[in-house]
Parts: structure tokens; C-alpha cells; sequence
């Protein structure tokens, strides 16, 4: 008697290398289902610098290197509209709801090629209403960030159905003030120029569907647990996963919080209906290292998730690649991607500009 589980992995093995057959990851030519959804950036071309979220220590002096960043190493010009950051005496919001609003809808209103936020933190989700209000951009621009800004990715990726860039932030990092991450804004520098047309990364497999699957292709939406989380169910803003990979990272949850996240997920469509997940980094305390404890503790609380609750998904993890650890490497949203296993290696193609 053929068993459920079995069933699933000869059945996914199947169709993963029918999909893959129709349309190679290697040399995509521009058909109706790989074509460039926005345009890698020329020399003098603008990057709008947004402040959906929380406010950033001493905006000015951060505007300036910014700008001198940019001046020095970069083709590219950089738009830090007046009074970005005006920050609310209540909560620290970088702005009232209605002005951190507008600016993102001009940002998608004007001739700059991209939309980069300069931090994260809180609130960002407040404004969707607002932002809703506003017609639908025409022009597809790739929003930058990562944390809070995974309000805005959802925005982007379902409400618009554009694609984004999971991606430091442009105010915190490596190369202008750093904070939980550590690495520069080069990387995300050449994917927005075309240097890199696709970005491949490592994963491990975290139940048996994954060790065994061969390719498959789909896209990769998701972000912050707690945004995921918090905007599921919402009209319009509620991630439809059917074709895709639902990527998930955490900050400041201890492990209980986080398995309810996962628990309140895993009985949703967001995940019934997804290709498999991806975990990111699942951090208890920003800039610290999870203790031993903590660690085993989110350990197998994904491992479990993995094995028992979505054995029929291809479960995966990126190690130290994606969310509050050191590292926080770009990760395109909503574009087509292929995930590939060789032997006991899993890798995951991703497009930076094509859907």
C-alpha cells in the first residue's frame, strides 16, 4: 500500500521536472511569464529614499553619508525628499501616517528608478490603508528593505502585484551606521544595476520532501513573521501563495511567540496553499546571538513545524542569509525563481527583475 507521504514525494518529483522542462532558468527569454518587470538602472538615474516605519538617530548627519555614499561610489543619484523624518512625540513614528504615506506614493509617482527604505523598526503597516486610498502606480519600481518594511513588500507583491527586494536598509548597514546588519548595500547595488541579473543561494533541507524533491520553480514572497502574520486574512494584503515559497524571518519573539506565528499560519491558506517555506534568520533579541537554549529551542520548533505540520511542503532554511543577523543578503520578491537539489545540495536561483 502506497502511503500518503509516499504518494506526495513521487507526485511532487514528477512535477517538479515536468515545470522545469517547459521553462529553464538558464537563458529565460522574454515570454509572456519571464519578462523584466522593471529596468536595471542607468548612470544618473534617482533611488527615492522612503521612512515608512520608525525614524532613524540624527536624520541629517545619516542623510549626509548617505549622499556621500553615493556621490563617491555609485553612478546613481539619491532623492531624500524635506521633512522625511519628522518623528511623532508619541509613538516615534518618522512621520505622521498620511505624510509617510505620501511619500511613498510619490516616490512611485516620479521618474526615480527605485524606492529604498532608510530603516525599518515599527508602523509601517498603518499606513496601508492610506496608501490604499491612492490609485494604483502605474510604473513598476522595486521597494527596498527589510523588517517593518515587509508591510510594504506585501503590499507590493499582492496588493500591486509588483516585485520587490528584501534587502538592508539603506540608513543601517554596513557601509553607512551599522546595526543588526553588518554587510554593505554593494549587493543590492548590482542587482538594481544589472551587475547581477539573478542571485543563487544555499539552503538545507528541513524534511524529507525537501531531501528528496528535485526542481521546482515558483516564486518567493513573505518576510518578517510578524507582518505575515499580522496582515493575513487582510483584503488585499493577505499573501496568495499558490505557485510560490513563503519566506519567513523573525525578530524579538521568544520561541513560544514565534510557534503561535507559525501554528496561526500553518491552519491558513498562506501556507495550505504555498510550494514550501523558507526560513530566514529567527532572531529572540536583536544583535545578540540566541543562547544555547533559545537556539535548540527555535531549532525544533522549525524542525517540528517542518516534519509534522507541512510534510506535504518543501520545507527549507537559509543559514545566516536573510533578516536581523549580521548578514542580510538580497533577496528578490515575487520573481521566478528555480530551486534545485543536487545530491545533499540545495540551491535557489532567483531573478532579480523578472516575473
Amino acid at each position: 500500500m502506497v502511503t500518503r507521504r509516499e504518494l506526495l514525494l513521487k507526485t511532487v518529483g514528477v512535477a517538479v521536472c515536468s515545470s522545469l522542462e517547459l521553462n529553464s532558468f538558464a537563458g529565460i527569454k522574454d515570454t509572456s511569464l519571464n519578462v523584466p518587470s522593471w529596468d536595471f538602472l542607468k548612470e544618473g538615474d534617482v533611488i527615492d529614499v522612503i521612512a515608512p516605519s520608525s525614524p532613524i538617530d540624527d536624520p541629517q548627519e545619516r542623510y549626509k553619508k548617505i549622499e556621500k555614499y553615493f556621490k563617491e561610489n555609485t553612478p546613481f543619484k539619491i532623492n531624500i525628499p524635506d521633512h522625511l523624518i519628522e518623528p511623532t512625540a508619541l509613538l516615534d513614528e518618522a512621520n505622521t501616517i498620511w505624510k509617510r504615506a505620501k511619500f511613498v506614493y510619490d516616490a512611485f509617482s516620479s521618474e526615480s528608478k527605485a524606492i529604498w527604505a532608510i530603516s525599518g523598526g515599527g508602523w509601517g503597516a498603518s499606513i496601508l490603508g492610506e496608501l490604499m486610498s491612492y490609485p494604483k502606480p502605474d510604473k513598476i519600481k522595486p521597494i527596498i528593505g527589510y523588517s517593518d518594511i515587509t508591510a510594504l513588500h506585501i503590499y507590493a507583491n499582492e496588493y500591486l502585484n509588483f516585485p520587490s527586494i528584501h534587502s538592508v536598509v539603506l540608513g543601517i548597514n554596513g557601509d553607512i551606521s551599522p546595526g543588526y546588519n553588518k554587510n554593505g548595500i554593494g549587493a543590492t547595488l548590482d542587482i538594481l544595476s544589472g551587475k547581477k541579473t539573478e542571485v543563487m543561494y544555499e539552503l538545507s533541507p528541513l524534511n524529507k520532501l525537501a531531501a528528496s524533491m528535485t526542481e521546482v520553480t515558483g516564486k518567493i514572497v513573505g518576510g518578517n513573521s510578524l507582518l505575515v502574520s499580522a496582515l493575513n486574512g487582510a483584503p488585499g494584503l493577505s499573501l496568495k501563495t499558490k505557485g510560490k515559497f513563503l519566506f519567513l524571518e523573525s525578530i524579538a519573539d521568544d520561541p513560544g511567540q514565534f510557534s503561535r506565528k507559525l501554528m496561526g499560519l500553518a491552519y491558513s491558506p498562506v501556507i495550505k496553499d504555498c510550494l514550501g517555506v523558507i526560513f530566514g534568520d529567527v532572531i529572540k533579541d536583536g544583535g545578540k546571538i540566541n543562547s544555547p537554549l533559545v537556539q535548540s529551542q527555535f531549532d525544533y520548533i522549525i524542525h517540528r513545524f517542518a516534519e509534522q505540520f507541512i510534510e506535504d511542503k518543501i520545507a527549507l532554511k537559509a543559514n545566516n542569509l536573510f533578516g536581523h543577523g549580521a548578514i542580510n543578503m538580497p533577496l528578490p520578491l515575487n520573481t521566478f525563481a528555480v530551486v534545485k537539489r543536487s545530491g545533499a545540495n540545495i540551491t535557489a536561483t532567483i531573478s532579480t527583475n523578472r516575473v
